[in-house]
């Protein structure tokens, strides 16, 4: 090898190892505000003592409400202020093919807000990381590829309904979370009741569909689409049960937009675990 080769190979090494240890320097410094946003949306919550779950409390709540709680298991129960979870599952962006996620999932009741963390398989194994969040009634979305280049970021209006409506939806792995002051019902018929949330200047509603023994099935609402550009029916049918915690919740299920073109469904998730009142991130 001559010198000159030596010479030039080495400084190509020296660019290569400085390039790899910038990326990994970023990388871990979005890692890190990754979990700041959990540590914010814990640090937001209400200290108040726990309010047990009453037969009173459900009195006023629509007959079908009624049932979904009482099968969960919440009545004797504290009202949650966090809950934690974890995901396994698949999710798949425009015309891409299904891609394997994991994810944890963070929530607060009193104020409402979570923080959702994925970590995505892309096409030929490429890592995309990044969050959906909803703290203080504000929606943000932030995907890098690598932890380091940034793919997807979003916020505004349309975000915060869209998030205030997933976080309503969600309630159904925290039932008794819909016993939040920022959430009223309706009854429709004897298997499906209407939920309105309003917080922080955004408001959306979505009705719950139930089976004759209280399990939760479905719910459908009107939804801003991000790839599609409209609002659009939005539902998410749910197919298994399981129990956490003495709670009685879906495992199983996925999210569908109802588009001119057909029905578009974008996630596919299973529940693994999930932990009440426990305000602290996941510790892998």
């Amino acid at each position: 090898m001559s010198k000159r080769f030596k010479i030039v190979f080495g400084s190509f090494a020296a660019v290569v190892i400085g390039i790899g240890a910038t990326a990994f320097a970023i990388s871990t410094q979005y890692e890190r505000h990754l979990d700041g946003k959990v540590e914010d949306l814990f640090a937001a919550r209400n200290p108040t003592v726990q309010t047990i779950v009453t037969e009173d409390h459900l009195v006023n709540l629509p007959d079908p409400v009624q049932r979904w709680l009482r099968y969960s298991g919440v009545v004797g129960k504290p009202v949650p202020t966090s809950v934690r979870l974890k995901q396994v599952g698949e999710i798949r962006l425009g015309d891409r093919g299904w891609m394997p996620f994991t994810a944890e999932e963070y929530y607060t009741t009193d104020p409402p807000g979570f923080v959702w963390t994925a970590s995505i398989d892309f096409t030929g194994g490429i890592p995309v990381s990044g969050q959906d969040r909803y703290i203080e009634g504000a929606a943000a979305l932030e995907m890098r590829l690598f932890g380091v280049i940034p793919v997807a970021s979003d916020s505004g209006p349309e975000m915060d309904e869209g998030d205030l409506l997933r976080y309503l939806n969600e309630t159904m792995w925290f039932p008794a979370g819909v016993l939040s002051p920022y959430i009223t019902w309706e009854s429709v018929d004897d298997t499906s009741a209407r939920a309105t949330m309003d917080y922080e200047g955004s408001r959306g509603s979505g009705t719950f569909y139930f089976d004759e023994e209280g399990r939760i099935t479905n719910m459908i609402a009107d939804r801003f689409d991000r790839e599609y550009g409209a609002i659009v029916p939005w539902s998410t049918p749910l197919h298994n049960y399981g129990e956490f915690g003495g709670i009685r919740v879906p495992t199983e299920g996925e999210a569908v937009y109802t588009r001119d073109t057909g029905d578009y469904a974008y996630i596919r998730l299973r529940v693994t675990e999930i932990d009440y009142d426990e305000p602290a991130l996941y510790q892998d």
